[in-house]
């Protein structure tokens, strides 16, 4: 949001801290204080007979002109901060106050400590200076608006020595205190007799400007409801300052500058958390310390519990509270201490929300995931999104909910177990059931429709881990089968991988063993996307077990191929050559010619990797003429298979014609995947011509495209042949960091066998060979 000085757009407090020119002079003063005092020391001892160090004794006649100067100086910095005064004094200034006059009223309660605030306090002087007199502070509840307002206004409270009023409005509780009330109150503080604080509110108003026209005075109007409480309270003379803080966006007063607080960040919640319970304990489980205020989602008001509970257990870690406020459905609870609760803050400002708007928040604030549309929402309310919209509107003005763009929305974590609570507590489990399949039912229909699932694919496994969660199977795998056909072998697995994980744990739930093996495959088939060998090879193993269980020939060539590819990436060969031949023979059986060109593509690669191309091109040639009329990406693996093959066999021409139509194929199909290990045999292809530029430019860009889709084990492999390209010319400290590279990648994904090859290699020196996908 864009500042302003009452006429705009509300003001979002910066981060980061500024200062002024009283702040540097004030560093001066003190600076030139510190010498002075360093000067009349030696003084001291010079005039007492004392004895300078023996370096310093020649200049000791320079003390009484060094004390002349920096008293002088001091003087003049003195006088200096006085006339700045003159905009700013000093806070301590004493009000001067007339022989037999009432003392000026002093009503500002005892400012709490603000830590990680100094941004916005120097976001009120600039909007003060600017020549604003009315200041609103709006917020979300917890985020330490009034001890905000408190703070700045004690610092500032001696440019107003005719006094600084205080009203506690009461906006958030059931009965917010009456302007009339109000008025009657700053009557009475500012002297009015009993007669002049009796009359209608305009009437009560009109005294109140009269009595302090002339006057420089502070009015701090805390925990405003609306415009319409504290429009009448606002003095108008020139000299006063009015602060509001509200639990509401209050923009609708005129002469307003609007200010609004964030969140505070991790570290400035760690520097609160500091504060309170030492820093000693915080810097010796500092993980602990980041995982207590990262659940607390930067409200002040949540950090200071936490802290106060710490400091009321002295034998507790942070790590110990932060794990008793792991469990989301305790957390709300956990947040007390003593009469002061993260609940009631959020449910008074809850209960004030007409019904239309509570069921919005309720329904739209449980949304799974972090970031929701308004199309999402209203969908998971069952209303037309036109009025969902104005009700999110109303929401994010309230500080219930967040809108980081026109169109999309977001709670803090705490604010969404709020939401989650009030729609199990006041909504029957049919109409919470019903939220959540008008929702999957809507991620499903954009998915079938082309609608894109790219911006949605966090909610969408938000959404599928709930249902998991409420037994719907069926709408689980609806989702997910909707969802599949539009991912590529590219995608990013740590996507693919929960989305079927989510499959799994339903098909499991339910008993449903045959969805169940389906999903174990392609749980598998992620892991071995992103190089996880150990548990792609477990969950294989588990579901061709599961297959042999059924007796589902279907399923069981099915996983006799991923349990093959799983055993060849873990360095098995012959097993794996069992597990795909026995696969083959079965999708042979059945006719299923897109499974046996696939299965031929895994056989082929195998005995190229294990050195024996002429079983490769026997197996691979077949495979050929199966290959159907629109390009796929099986044809690019069948291409480049075959020309590893005829590398190994020496036909390095055919090789590289056959790897050039590969990269056609991929740049056709625009397959990453594909084009990443067309440049990794390019590449080898080069290696042995001793082109090692070409080679090293392809590895690469083999390289770059791996980690941008998080294909691990290609990782490794790039890594790998850069080092032994490096080592080939001669650059051993190059090689040896490439190498280092791919080791520390291979051990990440626990593949220990390609770990230990390429030490190895590093070890002799960097000779190594290819290694095939």
């Amino acid at each position: 949001m864009s500042g302003n000085t009452g006429r705009g757009e509300p003001r979002r407090a910066p981060r980061g801290g500024e200062t002024g020119p009283r702040r540097y002079v004030g560093l001066l003063l003190v600076t030139v204080s510190s010498l002075l005092s360093v000067a009349l020391a030696v003084v001291v001892n010079v005039a007492t007979g004392g004895q300078l160090p023996e370096r310093f004794a020649a200049y000791g006649w320079l003390a009484w002109p060094t004390v002349a100067t920096l008293t002088l100086a001091g003087v003049g910095l003195a006088l200096w901060q006085h006339r700045l005064g003159q905009v700013d004094p000093p806070s301590a200034s004493p009000a001067v106050t007339p022989a037999g006059a009432p003392p000026p009223p002093g009503q500002l309660p005892v400012a709490p400590r603000l830590v990680g605030r100094e941004a916005e306090i120097s976001a009120v002087e600039e909007l003060v200076v600017a020549g604003a007199q009315v200041v609103t502070l709006s917020a979300a509840a917890g985020t330490g608006k009034s001890a905000l307002a408190l703070s700045y206004a004690h610092r500032v409270r001696g440019r107003f020595p005719d006094g600084q009023l205080y009203l506690a409005l009461g906006g958030a509780g059931p009965t917010p205190l009456a302007p009339q009330e109000a008025l009657i109150r700053l009557l009475r503080a500012v002297g009015r007799d009993e007669e002049e604080r009796r009359g209608t509110l305009e009437e009560l108003s009109s005294r109140f400007r009269s009595a302090v026209a002339d006057k420089r005075l502070l009015v701090l109007l805390d925990d405003a409801s609306d415009a319409a409480q504290v429009r009448a309270l606002i003095p108008a003379g020139a000299g006063c300052l009015t602060l509001v803080t509200s639990r509401r966006l209050i923009a609708d007063l005129s002469e307003a500058a609007v200010l609004t607080l964030d969140a505070l960040s991790t570290g400035q919640s760690l520097e609160l958390l500091a504060v309170t319970v030492g820093a000693d304990r915080v810097a010796a489980d500092p993980s602990g310390a980041r995982r207590l205020v990262e659940v607390c989602a930067g409200l002040p008001l949540a950090v200071h519990i936490v802290a106060s509970r710490l400091r009321a257990r002295p034998h507790w870690t942070p790590s110990a509270l932060a794990d008793r406020l792991e469990d989301e459905s305790r957390r709300l609870d956990e947040l007390r201490l003593g009469d002061t609760a993260i609940r009631s803050t959020f449910r008074t400002t809850y209960d004030e929300l007409d019904e239309f708007d509570r069921l919005v928040f309720r329904r739209a604030g449980s949304h799974p995931g972090v970031v929701f549309g308004a199309t999402s929402a209203a969908h998971r309310c069952g209303l037309d999104e036109p009025v969902v919209l104005s009700a999110l509107d109303r929401l994010v003005d309230a500080f219930l909910i967040e809108a980081p763009t026109p169109r999309s929305y977001r709670l803090h974590d705490l604010l969404r177990l709020f939401a989650v609570e009030m729609l199990q507590r006041q909504e029957t489990p049919g109409d919470r059931v019903a939220c959540l399949l008008r929702q999957l039912d809507w991620f499903r229909d954009r998915a079938e429709t082309g609608g894109g699932i790219a911006d949605e694919r966090d909610n969408i496994l938000a959404v599928l881990r709930t249902a998991v969660a409420e037994g719907l199977t069926d709408q689980v795998w609806a989702l997910v089968e909707a969802v599949h056909p539009l991912l590529t072998a590219a995608d990013d697995h740590s996507y693919r991988l929960p989305l079927w994980r989510s499959a799994e744990a339903a098909a499991a739930s339910s008993g449903d063993d045959r969805r169940r093996v389906r999903a174990l495959r392609w749980v598998s088939h992620s892991y071995g996307l992103s190089g996880e060998v150990e548990p792609e090879l477990a969950t294989a193993r588990e579901a061709f077990a599961l297959a042999e269980r059924l007796d589902d020939p279907g399923e069981l060539a099915q996983t006799s191929r991923r349990l093959g590819e799983a055993l060849r990436a873990y360095g098995r060969p012959d097993e794996a050559e069992s597990a795909l031949l026995r696969a083959l023979r079965l999708f042979e059986q059945s006719h299923a010619v897109e499974e046996e060109v696939e299965v031929r593509s895994a056989l082929g690669t195998l005995y190229n990797t294990t050195g024996r191309h002429r079983d490769s091109i026997r197996v691979l040639r077949p495979a050929v003429a199966l290959l159907p009329a629109p390009i796929t990406a099986s044809h690019g693996w069948v291409l480049l298979g075959l020309a590893a093959a005829h590398k190994l066999g020496g036909h390095r021409a055919k090789a590289v014609e056959l790897t050039r139509e590969a990269f056609d194929v991929a740049e056709h199909l625009n397959d990453d995947f594909l084009r990443g290990y067309c440049f990794h045999e390019r590449g080898w292809l080069a290696a042995e011509d001793e082109r090692y530029p070409d080679a090293e430019q392809d590895f690469r860009s083999m390289l770059d495209i791996f980690l941008r889709i998080r294909h691990g084990a290609g990782v490794g492999s790039a890594h790998r042949a850069l080092g032994t390209v490096a080592a080939a010319q001669g650059r051993q400290e190059d090689a040896a960091s490439a190498f280092v590279a791919a080791i520390a990648q291979y051990e990440r994904l626990g593949d220990r066998e390609a770990a230990d090859s390429v030490r190895r290699s590093l070890s002799d020196g960097g000779r190594a060979g290819p290694v095939s996908r």
